[in-house]
């Protein structure tokens, strides 16, 4: 094993020529994600995936002023592209916060035109019901459903909590909705749920003649307790079927699959495969109709990475939970869940994922016994040949939803060959504070998170890397070469020691506990307390097919946790300590360069005085409504005859100086086509 420096030296294609998860930048926070698949509409006949969410931007609070959308071209899921934030509305002074969207197509049977209804949730006083629409996917989006003066929705808007909206497309001649060709439908409730039919040309109130279905999926508490009313009447669910099978919490969204429907939630999940109970899980049912009536399906994906223990015994999780939401979407014929991770638990800076799932059905109805089956996917055969992933214990629990991975996108491993944050670890569990572990990062330059404050025992675990390649583009991502015989593989980790004496960390092949050992890093007590490249030889990892995981398990002294103070802390969760801070980890030939990305660091002098950058951004309030982190208050003693320089330690940052005015000025630094705004007094 070999040490060698970081040098200063920005890989400008590092991760955004990826897929992993979270797929989109490690600074950028979107949860609540529901995807979509729309025509580009200045490509036509070409398709973009698009991800509509929320936008945590406030840090002590969930979401921000603004729906934020992201998109990519199916046929390369590797170039996700920010599409601003898509809505936002001001009214009295202040700017709504919006939580969980949706958004939906339709079309014109008789012109082709394409209209997009945005359902913003907003929650501006009488304003939650709010709708609006665009000729583009993208907007800009103007509300149809408010007074003149901005400030309520009109009577009829109905819609409330995390709205969900489906769109029937009509074929039937004999349907009386064929000459409009579609049916509207939305869903919506927080512990309560809610379902009913869509005037067609509102898009907002209820279709007259039909009826508002509440109860609609079943709510129930952590602990078990049905929330809707005593008596309730389930109009929504097969006879015989139990009410607590659902577990419905919020975060409404459906799917057509095949000739049946599917309804997506979060829901309570972990009791029947032997876990404590959490809302940061999906869970699905199925039907014939939009409406129902519905068959529990069970868990779809859980947030908190549930795998088998040491000894198979039983299932632990391996991430922290707090929340998610999100739904099902086909993609170039493979289906993926979307949902959102809070980082070590924390739910004001979520970020979107993505897991393949495997989606079988038949053309039974399901009255007639017909079935909808979601499980986890592996694109690898598994023994069986039907490439399912479960995670099943010997105590006879099994979970069957999707599996946490660091893949995303990328379902047949990670490019060995390239630099990856340590953000996109999957798995996180031994030592002390395993949750805590993982910190978020708000900066627009730097698209990484670190691994904080490791301890003895701890295991992190990255999950998987295709040293057997890629043979030709599919599904969205393009061919790479795997780790060939000859290539004499290193594996190197990008860490900063925490100054608590030497310790090993011990590299292991597809499992923590039982796997090979592959390398070990010996890192002495007087390494220096600075980020540092560490390298050694992984010959075992050359000629292997299909995709691996690789799992770095930390030995060494104990590390006592600091006693943090209880007044004065900090804004948001405190950094832990321990034998290392992992930074990242990639994979490189031998006499290669290997280099850590360098985040541009910007100095500010006034008069040739220095002056203090915060670390962090300005955060969203409803009355400033910054949709971006990207700008940072900064105080000094300036006058109209200051001189102010900006000078930045790497090449290619641009900036823009203002004229002083009453002693205040604005600086506008731009790097690879990213700004950030330095706001002096």
């Amino acid at each position: 094993m070999k040490k060698l420096l970081m040098l200063p030296i920005l890989l400008l294609t590092v991760l955004s020529a990826q897929a992993q998860n979270p797929y989109l930048p490690l600074w950028e926070h979107l949860p609540d994600g529901e995807p979509r698949v729309f025509e580009d509409p200045d490509q036509p006949g070409k398709y973009r995936a698009y991800i509509i969410g929320s936008h945590d931007v406030n840090y002590t609070a969930y979401c921000g002023p603004d729906i934020r959308m992201w998109s990519a071209p199916v046929e390369d899921l590797t170039k996700w592209r920010d599409e601003g934030p898509i809505f936002s509305w001001y009214i009295d002074g202040q700017w709504d916060t919006m939580f969980a969207p949706d958004l939906v197509e339709v079309k014109d049977k008789a012109t082709g035109k394409k209209t997009y209804y945005l359902y913003p949730h907003s929650r501006g006083w009488q304003r939650v019901p709010m709708v609006c629409k665009s000729d583009r996917p993208n907007g800009p989006f103007t509300p149809i459903n408010l007074t003149e003066d901005g400030r309520r929705c009109l009577p009829g808007s109905l819609i409330d909590f995390d709205p969900s909206v489906f769109i029937e497309t009509i074929t039937n001649k004999k349907d009386p909705d064929y000459a409009k060709g579609f049916r509207a439908y939305v869903f919506y409730g927080f512990q309560h749920s809610t379902a009913c039919e869509l005037d067609q040309n509102s898009m907002y109130s209820k279709r007259e003649g039909t009826e508002t279905i509440d109860p609609f999926i079943p709510a129930v508490s952590a602990d078990g307790r049905l929330l809707d009313k005593p008596g309730s009447e389930y109009k929504a669910l097969y006879k015989g079927q139990d009410p607590k099978d659902f577990n419905f919490f919020e975060a409404s969204s459906i799917r057509q699959v095949g000739n049946k429907y599917v309804m997506v939630f979060s829901g309570y999940s972990g009791k029947e495969y032997g876990l404590g109970n959490t809302n940061s899980a999906l869970r699905y049912a199925y039907g014939d109709s939009p409406l129902g009536p519905w068959r529990s399906g069970g868990v779809l994906v859980d947030s908190r990475g549930v795998v088998l223990n040491e000894d198979g015994s039983k299932l632990i999780t391996t991430n922290a939970g707090h929340n998610t939401h999100g739904s099902l979407q086909e993609i170039n014929g493979q289906w993926y869940v979307f949902y959102h991770r809070p980082p070590r638990g924390f739910g004001y800076a979520r970020q979107a994922m993505v897991a393949p799932v495997k989606i079988t059905w038949d053309k039974k109805p399901v009255a007639k016994g017909g079935v909808v089956k979601i499980t986890g996917y592996d694109p690898y055969t598994d023994k069986a040949g039907n490439n399912v992933w479960t995670a099943k214990a010997t105590d006879g629990t099994e979970y069957t939803g999707a599996e946490v991975t660091s893949e995303g996108f990328q379902i047949y491993g990670l490019p060995p060959y390239a630099y990856y944050s340590a953000g996109i670890a999957c798995f996180m569990t031994g030592g002390t504070n395993s949750n805590e572990w993982m910190q978020d990062n708000h900066d627009v330059w730097n698209n990484s998170m670190d691994l904080a404050g490791i301890t003895n025992k701890g295991i992190v675990g990255f999950k998987y890397f295709g040293f057997g390649g890629l043979v030709q583009d599919t599904k969205g991502l393009k061919a790479f070469k795997g780790a060939q015989k000859g290539d004499k593989t290193m594996i190197n980790l990008n860490l900063t020691t925490g100054g608590h004496g030497a310790f090993k960390i011990h590299v292991m092949l597809d499992d923590p506990w039982k796997g090979k050992e592959i390398a070990t890093f010996g890192i002495p007590a007087d390494a220096p307390k600075a980020a540092m490249m560490y390298q050694a030889a992984v010959p075992e990892v050359e000629g292997l097919t299909g995709k691996h995981a690789i799992y770095l398990v930390a030995d060494g002294p104990e590390v006592k946790a600091p006693e943090r103070p209880r007044w004065g802390a900090p804004r948001g969760p405190q950094r832990p300590q321990g034998l290392f801070d992992l930074h990242g980890i990639g994979f490189s030939k031998a006499g290669e360069k290997f280099e850590a990305p360098v985040v541009p660091q910007v100095t500010i002098t006034v008069d040739g005085q220095p002056l203090v950058i915060p670390q962090n951004p300005v955060f969203f309030t409803n009355l400033n409504g910054y949709a971006e982190c990207n700008r940072y208050q900064v105080h000094g003693k300036v006058s109209d005859n200051s001189r102010i320089v900006a000078t930045s330690n790497a090449p290619g940052v641009k900036f823009e100086i203002s004229k002083v005015v009453e002693g205040r000025a604005t600086i506008k630094a731009t790097y690879n086509g990213l700004t950030k705004v330095f706001l002096i007094n």
